[in-house]
């Protein structure tokens, strides 16, 4: 004896279970117009088509049973996470204290004595099924108030870490100028000292070359003989070439010094949010020179530049891009590679281009490259928000940022910003 109701019907769904054909014609008049039902003869019975179906909302439950008894029956389904939560009301004839108190133990939720009244089955079946759903509505409260919290965590702790990394570009910022300030004087006077002493190598030379030229005019072979000697002995002409030669790279060296000090003063220097007019060449010139430590024994940079013209922009920020960028290309490279800037011009985009022929970047990696926090470096060696700041830096540029990479062939970021005034 079973009633199944169609499975797009929104009435709530019962399972009677009792080894006594009058008690179920009782309980399918009573519940049989308010509710779908299901019934089984027995305590396997039962727990086959729980398995076998859509769980119920309600379980009436007969305890002296055939075979598995009540007992039994909601026991296992007590102990199973999924039918856990499903209310189960003992039918029983059993009415001492002792049966009533064992049945609840089990997880039951009430306990009807037969032989029942019909409104009472209506009213205890009523108020659980109406405690079930409150119940069920607080849980998913809860549950969408706990993701709403996780969700609000993620965003703080999104926000914290950008301002940490923000505070240690700060940080970074002041040690820049401290540091450039500290180089610029002594690489102020090396200069200086180099400009004077290649003035006095020249006059040195032209006073050799005067006493040469006097002795000549004497005539006294062994003096001549000696210091034909001498200057062999001493290397006099290799000498008098070659510092020429040191000095030029020495003023090479103090040059780039140079330029590495003004870059540092230019990532170094406060800035507000004003816009202003730079050269994107100048910009990532300055953060190739910043980030020259981490490239120079990983790769050889190709520059393959055409003319732009100035862009409204944050350069400082921009700076920061680029020097994630390249830094992130040279780790990419584990022993020799290539690094390629490339700035081009598309229509009213003026777009940057940094390659390097490294490892690459997997498919599953690629899709989430600019999620906050994730990072494919090893614990302790990346913060996972670099790229995401790029992101955020190029979106308050109105600007876009794409890669594209093969793994074991390299990666390409591409990054496009507007000419025309923001």
């Amino acid at each position: 004896m079973s009633i199944e109701s169609a499975k797009d019907s929104p009435r709530l769904q019962i399972l009677l279970v009792d080894d006594s054909p009058m008690n179920l014609d009782t309980l399918l008049a009573t519940l049989g117009d308010s509710y779908d039902l299901r019934v089984a003869i027995d305590g396997q019975g039962a727990l086959d088509l729980i398995a076998g179906g859509d769980l119920p909302d309600l379980i009436l439950l007969d305890i002296m049973m055939p075979g598995k008894d009540g007992y039994e029956v909601c026991k296992k389904l007590k102990a199973d996470e999924k039918t856990s939560k499903i209310p189960i009301i003992f039918l029983t004839a059993l009415d001492s204290d002792e049966d009533e108190a064992k049945g609840l133990e089990l997880g039951a939720v009430d306990y009807i004595s037969k032989p029942f009244n019909p409104a009472i089955v209506n009213s205890r079946v009523k108020t659980h099924l109406e405690l079930k759903q409150y119940q069920d509505n607080l849980q998913g409260l809860v549950r969408a108030k706990t993701q709403e919290l996780i969700e609000a965590y993620k965003d703080l702790k999104q926000v914290h870490d950008q301002m940490l990394q923000q505070e240690k570009m700060a940080s970074i910022g002041h040690l820049a100028a401290g540091v450039a300030h500290e180089i610029n004087n002594p690489a102020g006077f090396i200069g200086s000292n180099l400009n004077s002493l290649q003035k006095y190598v020249a006059k040195l030379n032209e006073g050799i070359a005067f006493m040469e030229q006097t002795l000549k005019s004497v005539a006294d072979p062994e003096i001549t003989v000696q210091l034909k000697e001498m200057k062999r002995k001493l290397k006099f002409n290799f000498i008098l070439e070659d510092i020429d030669d040191l000095i030029t790279e020495s003023k090479d060296g103090i040059e780039r010094i140079a330029l590495i000090v003004r870059s540092l003063k230019s990532f170094s220097r406060a800035e507000d949010d004003t816009l202003k007019l730079s050269d994107l060449q100048e910009c990532l010139e300055s953060s190739l020179s910043i980030a020259w430590n981490e490239i120079k024994y990983k790769a050889r940079v190709e520059k393959n530049y055409q003319e732009l013209p100035p862009i409204k922009c944050l350069p400082q920020q921009l700076s920061q891009v680029f020097v994630n960028l390249l830094v992130n290309a040279a780790q990419a490279i584990e022993d020799q590679g290539i690094i390629t800037v490339t700035t081009r011009q598309e229509k009213d985009w003026a777009v940057v281009e940094i390659s390097d022929n490294g490892s690459g970047i997997s498919p599953e990696n690629l899709e989430r490259i600019f999620e906050a926090f994730y990072t494919t470096k090893e614990d302790g060696k990346g913060t996972g928000l670099g790229l995401s700041i790029c992101h955020d830096i190029l979106q308050k540029h109105q600007g876009t940022i794409s890669v594209a990479s093969d793994m074991g062939e390299g990666t390409c970021f591409t990054i496009k910003l507007p000419l025309a005034a923001m």
